[in-house]
């Protein structure tokens, strides 16, 4: 099903979808209501951190002695982004001793314990620096975060205290990290499971290239000679506690590098500062 929640640029009409975080942790749940009830999910909905519910179909689902395994389809909207339509499979199972008795009163004994790990085609960290340390799954904080709150959610509502392993896999993702940052970062063999708010927000291309273009236009007609480019706001993070910028301005580019460099040129900065 589509996900209906949309956003405008200029006159644009562009439909969000959801990020690999949230399919993750709505696979997770489905994963582990199948495990614990015993019962097929047709249907699963998360609240996402951004506030916005988000509801999927659950796909390829399959039952097994004391192990759950679903996916579900990355609906991307109107955003250019390659994972959009891929399957992300969560295959939940009990883990350590004990099937997690119920406490007094029908309340669970303690809160589960969960862990989360990726399978196929989710990326190892092989390189310090990123979020997540080397020889970890390229799952981010944040959905794993979601993941394990889905994955609680279903168990306190079964009122289940048994430790829970979730493992995270996308088939397509060894051959659709080779188009992404993937290999260049140090994240091997997948994508990276990513999301802060679980909602992609669609831009459209054209307009953000030519809002980039405007602005450097703008510094260069302040009389403004040196310039500072950098995709995002991990860069700009980045710049924040490493450089003294002395006024110079900071434009954010994302993946528009050679057009800011070209426009730069055009426009006679004579200082540009490429932090990536």
């Amino acid at each position: 099903m589509a996900f209906e929640h949309y956003i405008y640029t200029g006159t644009t009409r562009l439909r969000c979808g959801y990020t690999t975080g949230s399919c993750a942790a709505l696979a997770a749940k489905a994963a582990c209501e199948m495990l614990l009830s015993r019962k097929p999910v047709g249907l699963v909905s998360i609240v996402t951190p951004g506030g916005l519910p988000v509801e999927a179909n659950v796909v390829d689902a399959c039952i097994g002695e004391g192990c759950a395994q679903c996916a579900v389809r990355k609906d991307a909207g109107d955003d250019a982004d390659v994972t959009d339509g891929v399957l992300v499979y969560a295959r939940v199972e009990h883990a350590g001793s004990g099937t997690g008795a119920a406490g007094s009163k029908g309340v669970p004994a303690r809160e589960s314990e969960v862990s989360v790990d990726g399978g196929v085609g989710v990326g190892r960290v092989t390189l310090p620096g990123l979020e997540q340390p080397v020889g970890a799954a390229a799952i981010n904080a944040t959905p794993r975060a979601m993941i394990t709150s889905a994955v609680r959610e279903v168990c306190a509502a079964h009122v289940f205290s048994g430790n829970i392993a979730v493992t995270i896999s996308v088939p397509e993702g060894v051959a659709l990290a080779e188009k992404t940052f993937n290999p260049h970062l140090g994240i091997k063999d997948g994508i990276s499971i990513l999301g802060t708010t679980g909602i992609v927000e669609p831009r459209s291309l054209a307009a953000l290239r030519d809002s980039i273009v405007l602005e450097i236009r703008q510094h260069a007609a302040m009389g403004r000679r040196g310039v500072v480019l950098t995709p995002g706001n991990y860069g700009a993070q980045f710049i924040s506690g490493h450089f003294h910028l002395n006024g110079a301005p900071v434009v954010f580019i994302s993946n528009f590098v050679g057009d800011a460099i070209d426009c730069c040129v055009r426009e006679g900065f004579t200082n540009v500062l490429l932090v990536g």
